[in-house]
């Protein structure tokens, strides 16, 4: 998608700070957005996991080897942090209770399809948000770390699963 990635994340290591804000405009939104449905639509959770990635980033920015997109990097660090606070989030408590993730605040979706989607196996919530924000699916492939025609089989069984849960909603 953009190609000068590579280059403002060099900047960055070489000391350029506005470089690391050029990256964050520029993929902020997405990966609040992935992080926003990864967690149940928490808007307080996506921006905690989205600010660890940055911390992230900007720690180990000087490792970075290419071996990926500078994006594709990114959404990987923005999944593994929400799979952190996902289990975080179903610790129990000392009192003995599991804590829930928060209540979606707002009303951007409707809470039947959040509800759905929010039950969707881990794995295919993954798929299906990445696919959700615009990558392609051999990007979502590579982010996930699974082969190209695994990502396709989960995106599948999830919408399925999708269209069963809402159609019995409303029948």
């Amino acid at each position: 998608m953009h190609d000068d990635d590579l280059a403002l994340l060099q900047r960055f290591v070489k000391g350029d700070r506005a470089a690391l804000g050029q990256l964050a405009e520029r993929h902020e939104p997405a990966l609040l957005g992935l992080a926003r449905g990864l967690l149940g639509g928490s808007y307080a959770l996506a921006e905690e996991a989205v600010q660890d990635a940055w911390v992230r980033v900007i720690a180990s920015s000087a490792t970075f080897e290419a071996r990926s997109e500078v994006r594709t990097w990114l959404y990987r660090i923005v999944i593994n942090r929400c799979r952190d606070l996902a289990r975080r989030a179903r610790r129990p408590e000392p009192n003995g209770q599991v804590p829930s993730v928060p209540a979606p605040e707002g009303e951007e979706f409707d809470m039947r399809v959040r509800e759905a989607v929010r039950n969707l196996p881990v794995d295919q919530r993954e798929a299906l948000m990445l696919s959700m924000h615009g990558l392609s699916d051999r990007l979502c492939a590579e982010v996930l770390n699974i082969p190209l025609g695994t990502l396709k089989s989960r995106i599948r069984t999830a919408r399925t699963t999708l269209r069963r849960t809402l159609s019995e909603v409303h029948s």
